[in-house]
């Protein structure tokens, strides 16, 4: 099923949904800041169609190759949802590889942010590293959430403990401390430890979201409780907010595949 919201890139959708699927301000991807929600074309590419007769063949050309390079990672995004890890990263990379996105940093950003989240999932930490460092060094709306998820997904346990620290610290409110408790949680079970993974889900503000749903089935799994994992996951992958843009969801959807 498509998306109502497909025309958007993941980072504009995850600010309209990021809320509704985990209760945080943002776990999405970077996005460049000439990035419009009508659509996967910048501004700086709209604006040469009004300006100047001379470039309007070269900008047509330039909105047809982002048009082409964003169904194309529709259909790599959708991959991703549907936790198909090995086939996501070729595809995102059969998209930089094009030449179709060269140019368009929410375009690059977009296929940057999926190849390293299917590394992550796919347990390749290294890769996945590389890839973040390299999608973080671009321009972020939301700089210190996706060095969190960075660190998180990678396993960078130290890095993102202090990273979660800064985070508490300067977003006292009940979205962010959903988000702080949210990633945390992910972190120490991540770490192998779902006894501080599961007091840690005790201290968000709504445990029924879909991570800490996550969370509490792959631990129920490891403890035994087999029919108790399989709810919560179902419970994650039949979300119904769920959207293929959405990077906060496909986290959620990735700890819960874990779920057999």
């Amino acid at each position: 099923m498509r998306s109502l919201l497909g025309g958007w890139t993941p980072a504009v959708v995850s600010l309209f949904v990021a809320i509704e699927l985990l209760a945080c301000p943002r776990i999405a991807a970077s996005q460049a800041k000439d990035t419009v929600s009508t659509g996967p074309a910048p501004v700086a590419r709209q604006a040469s169609l009004a300006t100047s007769p001379k470039t309007l063949a070269t900008s047509a050309g330039e909105v047809a190759l982002d048009r082409r390079a964003s169904d194309r990672l529709q259909s790599a995004q959708h991959v991703l949802f549907d936790g198909r890890y090995a086939d996501a990263m070729s595809a995102f990379t059969a998209v930089l590889e094009s030449g179709d996105a060269r140019g368009n940093y929410s375009l690059t950003s977009w296929a940057q942010h999926g190849m390293a989240i299917a590394a992550a999932f796919d347990g390749q930490l290294a890769r996945a590293r590389t890839l973040y460092e390299e999608l973080l060094r671009g321009p972020a709306l939301f700089p210190l959430a996706d060095s969190i998820e960075a660190a998180v997904l990678t396993k960078r346990h130290s890095t993102a403990s202090a990273l979660l620290d800064r985070f508490s610290d300067s977003h006292p409110s009940v979205l962010g401390q959903q988000y702080a408790h949210s990633f945390r949680a992910l972190d120490l079970l991540f770490a192998g430890s779902c006894d501080a993974a599961l007091a840690e889900v005790t201290r968000v503000p709504d445990a029924d979201r879909p991570l800490p749903q996550a969370i509490r089935g792959v631990c129920a799994a490891k403890a035994g409780r087999h029919t108790e994992a399989v709810a919560l996951r179902d419970s994650v992958l039949t979300h119904p907010l769920a959207d293929p843009n959405s990077w906060p969801m496909i986290v959620a959807r990735g700890v819960a595949l874990k779920i057999r």
